[in-house]
């Protein structure tokens, strides 16, 4: 007798009716309760539930797809890894989660593994792509990110990072083996290095360029390819090439001091140099066969003062007069001169050397006596006497003296002659010799 089945509205109302469905079961233990027809033994009939099959491009043109819908990917030769197939990347099971389809495989049965829960191997080359997208790692470590431990190292504990190290000392440390280079700046042409080795450290050009040192943004001093050394140039023409800052004596081109801060050589960017401290400055010579020794001791005295004494109107006989000189080379640190009179204001040796030239032609033939005399203070300390006949029309005074003066000491040239006499010529040079 021919089976009668239920018309299928009926099937859905008793669906409905119980609200549960089961297959091979009256005792669905669910919503939809499918038990195997052939739970034990070894039956060779197939027991188990087939998930709609559809292919990566199937699954990629679903649209309106609800959560959480499982499929089945046979195939990933058609469609692309992109939109809400970006995890399809293999045939197996995916479900959809709202936004694109996630794999279910998991063959260890246990949590996926990735970078923030377990290491991993990089199968091939990867790119991230940011776009406008920042990417930021924080961390606490002295070590929190490095390639190969010392290769590139960054230090978030203390904000350092390290290249051949993995704990920085500075803000950027470079550690490298000795007889070893460092840092490169480089544009592709000048090379700007820095190098360790042979107990020393150096930094400069490995390239045929100038090494500049600039303050303020502006080169002060450069250095060569040829090893000449610029201050305030970048063109040296000499192993030191200093270009001094102006034309005068008031301020220097260069200084040398003793450990005390006393100078011992001033060039004045006029040109004067001067010799504060002078001690056994060697000369070298020559012996019978020409190769050079060791000559002797040369004291240069420091050049103080240089004028010219001025042309006088006639002066009374036996008169003394005080020479005026015009002043044309003066250290005002050692004297100063006003109405003739040099006033010292650095204690020292000095040596004054004085000439002087008289007219006496204004008077008759009957002859007389000049004198010449270099006063300290009130003093006369060196002067030169000389008697004249008649007819005389030209005298000429050589005088020179040195003494030890004090600050404040006044010296003056004064001249006399035993009739009328005026001064047409002169000239004086004061030389310090120091203490």
């Amino acid at each position: 007798m021919r089976k009668k089945l239920l018309p299928l509205a009926l099937l859905f109302t008793f669906c409905k009716m119980y609200s549960q469905v089961g297959v091979n079961t009256t005792t669905p233990a669910a919503t939809f309760d499918i038990t195997a027809k052939n739970a034990i033994g070894t039956s060779a009939n197939v027991d188990g539930v087939l998930i709609p099959r559809v292919d990566r491009q199937r699954a990629q043109s679903m649209t309106g797809v609800p959560v959480p819908t499982l499929v089945y990917v046979n195939s990933v030769a058609t469609g692309s890894q992109t939109g809400t197939a970006v995890n399809i990347n293999t045939v197996g099971y995916y479900y959809y989660d709202g936004t694109a389809w996630v794999k279910l495989h998991n063959p260890t049965n246990t949590t996926a593994a990735n970078i923030y829960n377990a290491d991993g191997t990089l199968t091939s080359n990867r790119t991230v792509s940011q776009a406008g997208n920042t990417l930021a790692f924080t961390g606490t470590a002295t070590n929190a990110f490095s390639v190969d431990n010392t290769t590139f190292s960054v230090d978030a504990a203390n904000n350092r990072v390290g290249v051949g190290t993995s704990s920085p000392d500075t803000k950027l440390t470079i550690s490298t083996p000795d007889n070893t280079f460092g840092l490169n700046h480089t544009n592709g042409t000048i090379n700007l290095k820095t190098y360790i080795g042979g107990g020393a450290a150096y930094v400069g050009t490995t390239t045929t360029h100038n090494l500049n040192m600039v303050t303020d943004n502006v080169v002060k001093m450069t250095l060569t390819p040829t090893g000449l050394i610029g201050i305030s140039t970048t063109s040296p023409s000499a192993m030191l090439d200093i270009r001094s800052n102006g034309s005068t004596n008031a301020t220097k081109a260069l200084e040398i001091n003793d450990n005390t801060n006393k100078e011992l050589l001033q060039v004045a960017d006029d040109g004067t140099v001067r010799l504060e401290k002078y001690k056994d400055i060697g000369v070298l010579g020559t012996d019978a066969n020409g190769f050079l020794v060791d000559g002797s001791n040369l004291n240069i005295p420091a050049i103080s003062t240089i004028g010219f004494a001025n042309t006088s109107a006639n002066q009374a006989a036996n008169s003394p007069y005080t020479v005026a000189f015009t002043i044309n080379k003066n250290n005002a640190a050692n004297i100063t001169y006003s109405s003739g009179n040099f006033t010292i204001n650095k204690a020292g040796y000095y040596n004054f050397s004085v000439f002087v030239r008289y007219d006496v032609s204004m008077n008759s033939p009957t002859g007389g006596s000049a004198a010449t005399n270099l006063v300290k203070n009130a003093t006369m300390f060196s002067n030169n006497l000389s008697g004249h006949g008649d007819g005389t029309t030209n005298i000429g005074h050589n005088l020179a003296g040195t003494q030890f003066f004090n600050v404040g000491d006044i010296v003056r040239v004064t001249t006399a002659y035993t009739r009328t006499f005026r001064i047409t010529q002169g000239s004086m040079t004061i030389v310090y010799y120091g203490t």
